[in-house]
């Protein structure tokens, strides 16, 4: 490059990178969204919240008392239901708490608030006074702000609520005076004077009245005691621990009101080499840490994770070592549920969801007893009941119901699972009625429903042999459990009734169900809309939610006394979306499996022209059908529906489902399928200028389907593999665990391994056909990306390059999988737009001239 070319494109550079930060939209700041945020217990307040998507300045809140509006405000600040008929909202600029009284239409306003917890169950506010530098609790009715305590923050040592908000502990820096509580639902005050050490962080029981006072601040879990404090009783055990500096500790639990568990982690010797030079990665480690700990050149220790169980009633220490290594979860004070998760040699799935045996520990009695062996993916398989009577498990498609107390199977059931391949709806259903004696499920795409008191399975809604699903709306936020993510534990906030979301998933329409035990109303009918922001009286007579759809901007509804109404309508300028149109398009792909895909029209749409059409790629995509969305250039893939209809282009979502071909080569033909498809249906569209985009998984689609035909004019693939042999055989860092598992039991769905099957692995891998591609496309990666790892990206490069293909490949140094930055996410949204506005409309512009710049060849320069 000589010295003045040079000159212009650094002139050019900057240009360009000028506009893409400037960029704006048209009649962008009337773009607003509904939020149905608030519902009181008893169902009278309704509030809503109206965002502005591009000037938060102008958001509003509207309160409405039976349905009816009585006050409404221009504000950014969120608003919280306090009680049946007080809202309140922090001022983070003013440092105030207002509290909205929906009764007097008015507002009352604590100053100098920093740090506020609010309590609305008990109509309490704690918080730190700017002022004067005090710690205060407020109590908060209709007449009036009563102080209820306070003391200045140069007096306290500690101070922390409980995780349920019913107690509030206070240490003074006079340690010698003890500790104090208060019990926020009666406010009464208790104090032991005879705790007299340092507390610099509390763990609060979930089931008990017990708070463990440690002596070391958050983080540090290396105890040289801790106290063990029951406030019912006012009495407490200050226990020593091994205060070795090898030792740490963890998962303090309380398992009755004189007794609780500890996970004690010490080293059994230095590892057989320097960590800080070496990195050994054995086969014999099911563990992986010397590939996940040790290679941060940290530690050089091996380890062990032993419990340790103290009975303060009995005066007894257990130690079992038959359960070292194992996690577990406590049931009474003698049972824990236990389990080994890396107990087998199996990193066919993640992490999380490897098989293990799950067992059932005696503490007195040092027994095991095992509930189910090499159980796969607990978390999709598995159910513990809110009172550790019943654990369920899923095996081979039999469902089976655990009796914990009798240590045996009660019950057992053929199922149909649901097909998993629809990832928005992709856990299963498995929940229990607060006091156990129901346990929910869905077999055969029908909500069904165990009995532990009769025994006996039995249908509550029936299908009609419809591929439905069911989201229950009504599902307890707490757990008494201290579950990991592994075990899945899920129970609903009222004993036997169900507001159910239900899906049907051939045609996308949704329903609104309401389930009082065998009675049955229907408060939405079958809709086409999108029903969310669902909220719900204590009484479930009144229900407020929101429907949108592709042409309809969120409206919220309310229904009361069994009739439905409007309670807010958007009131966007409907110019802003009236033109949207879409049509479904119905196809099959090779085995002759019906599929369908969603066309939307450009703004500007006239049936006597033609348009470039843009095709997103991303296994099932149908259930974008119903979502309204704005045009904006802070996307973190830097794909926008509505911004590229508004630059009139068509935007096609064909849906793709992996087959026994390979997952590759299942979304080639089901693009075909569905291209060959779209342009039978719409003769508008410009079958030479239709590209192509996907990010991550529908990336990798993207690679691989640019290697196998040349249909498409341009390609843009985000974040993508392209070497699934490598692939295969890499150690991803965001799972922890060899990334085989996504080719076996994961999202690529391949039918064999690859030592059963090598050709079909090779059949399916787009860096193998690089030569091949004769499709113009842009790949963008961050470099700080784990999940698919950005190698793969530039390694697609090189092959390219090797076949002096043009393409252009982006590395944004600061991001990972998928864009956060803002500047990043106009700038590839921008490029994105760029590069189809080039190959597909030929337009060539200062906008454009990167793209022609950095895909022309010079001849000259060509080797033949």
């Amino acid at each position: 490059m000589n010295t003045k070319t040079g000159l212009r494109y650094c002139i050019f550079v900057i240009f360009i990178t000028f506009s893409i930060n400037a960029q704006t939209i048209k009649d962008s700041l009337k773009y607003s969204e509904l939020k149905n945020n608030q519902l009181s217990s008893d169902g009278k307040i309704a509030l809503v919240r109206k965002q502005y998507k591009f000037d938060s300045k102008r958001d509003s809140i509207f309160i409405f008392n039976k349905g009816k509006l009585i006050f409404s405000k221009q504000t950014n600040f969120l608003f919280d239901t306090f009680n049946e008929h007080l809202f309140t909202s922090y001022n983070t600029q003013k440092n105030e708490l207002e509290i909205f009284d929906t009764n007097t239409i008015r507002t009352r306003v604590i100053s100098n608030v920093t740090e506020p917890i609010i309590i609305p169950k008990y109509s309490l506010v704690f918080f730190l006074d700017s002022d004067n530098e005090s710690y205060k609790l407020m109590k908060v009715s209709q007449k009036e702000i009563k102080e209820i305590w306070s003391d200045k923050k140069d007096n306290i040592n500690f101070i922390n609520i409980s995780d349920d908000q019913q107690m509030l502990l206070i240490q003074r820096k006079k340690i010698e005076q003890g500790i104090e509580l208060i019990n926020l639902v009666n406010l009464k005050k208790v104090i032991n004077s005879e705790i007299t050490h340092p507390i610099k962080q509390v763990i609060w029981s979930k089931k008990h009245p017990v708070i463990f006072l440690l002596p070391t601040s958050l983080g540090n879990n290396k105890y040289p005691y801790l106290t063990f404090y029951n406030y019912k009783t006012n009495s407490y055990n200050k226990q020593t621990l091994d205060n070795s500096t090898n030792t740490h500790y963890n998962e303090l639990e309380s398992t009755s009101e004189s007794s609780f568990k500890l996970i004690q982690a010490y080293t059994l010797g230095n590892l057989p080499y320097d960590a800080k030079e070496t990195e050994l990665w054995s086969t014999n480690d099911r563990y992986l840490r010397y590939a996940i700990a040790y290679s941060k050149a940290e530690i050089q220790e091996s380890k062990i994770n032993t419990h340790v169980l103290f009975d303060y009633k009995n005066k007894k220490v257990y130690q079992p070592r038959k359960i070292d290594n194992y996690e577990s979860i406590n049931l009474d004070q003698n049972t824990l549920l236990v389990f080994d998760s890396n107990q087998y040699y199996d990193y066919s799935y993640s992490w999380s969801s490897r098989p293990r045996d799950i067992s059932l520990y005696d503490v007195k009695n040092d027994t095991l007893t095992i509930i189910t062996k090499q159980q796969e993916s607990p978390f999709n398989t598995t159910s513990l009941s809110p009172k550790a009577g019943y654990f369920v498990y899923i095996k081979n498609n039999i469902l089976h119901i655990y009796n914990i107390n009798n240590r045996l199977i009660e019950n057992t059931i053929s199922i149909k699972d649901d097909d998993l391949s629809l990832r928005f709806f992709a856990n299963r259903l498995r929940i229990w009625s607060n006091d156990e004696r129901y346990f929910y499920f869905v077999s055969h795409s029908n909500l069904m429903r165990y009995d532990t008191k009769n025994k006996n399975f039995s249908i509550i809604i029936d299908s009609n042999n419809i591929d439905s699903r069911y989201n229950i709306i009504n599902l307890a936020n707490q757990t008494l459990f201290n579950t990991n993510s592994e075990l899945h534990y899920q129970s609903i906030s009222s004993d036997y009734k169900l507001l159910i979301q239900k899906l049907n998933v051939k045609d996308n329409t949704q329903a609104l169900i309401l389930l009082d035990d065998q009675k049955k109303s229907t408060i939405l009918e079958k809709t086409e809309d999108k029903i969310s922001d669902i909220k719900y009286s204590d009484d479930f007579k009144t229900i407020t939610y929101s429907l949108e759809n592709f042409n309809k901007p969120k409206t919220v509804y309310i229904y009361q006394n069994g009739k439905t109404d409007l309670l807010l309508d958007s009131k966007m300028p409907k110019k802003l979306y009236s033109w949207q149109k879409q049509k479904i398009i119905t196809y099959k792909d090779k085995f002759g499996t019906p599929l369908k895909g969603i066309l939307f029209y450009p703004k500007d749409f006239d049936s006597s022209k033609k348009y470039p059409m843009i095709t997103h790629v991303y296994e099932i995509q149908f259930h974008h059908k119903n979502i309204f969305t704005y045009p904006t250039y802070l996307n973190d893939t830097g794909f926008n529906i509505t911004l590229l209809q508004n630059k009139n282009y068509f935007v096609f979502l064909p849906d793709i489902l992996d087959t026994e071909q390979g997952t590759g080569l299942s979304a080639l033909h089901c693009v075909e399928q569905g291209l060959k498809s779209v342009l039978q249906e719409e003769t508008a569209i410009d079958e030479k200028n239709i590209g192509i985009f996907g990010f991550s998984h529908g990336a990798y689609e993207t690679n691989f389907i640019v290697t196998q035909t040349n249909i498409f004019k341009a390609a843009v693939s985000g974040a993508g593999n392209s070497d699934i042999v490598r692939s295969y055989f890499s150690y991803n860092e965001n799972f922890n665990s060899p990334f085989y598992f996504q080719f076996e039991n994961g999202q690529y769905k391949m039918p064999k391994t690859f030592s059963e099957d090598k050709e079909l692995f090779l059949k399916n891998s787009p860096i193998l056909f690089t030569n091949q591609i004769k499709t113009p496309i842009l790949t963008f990666t961050g470099k700080l990306d784990e999940n698919i790892h950005w190698e793969q990206q530039r390694e697609f490069f090189i092959g390219m390059l090797r076949y002096n293909i043009p393409h252009v490949a982006l590395f944004y140094k600061n991001e990972g999988h998928g864009f956060s930055i803002k500047e990043n996410q106009v700038d590839i949204t921008k490029r994105l737009i760029n590069w189809f506005d080039y190959f597909l409309k030929n337009k060539d512009t200062t906008e454009t001239y990167w793209v022609k710049y950095n895909t022309t060849f010079e001849k000259e320069r060509m080797i033949n």
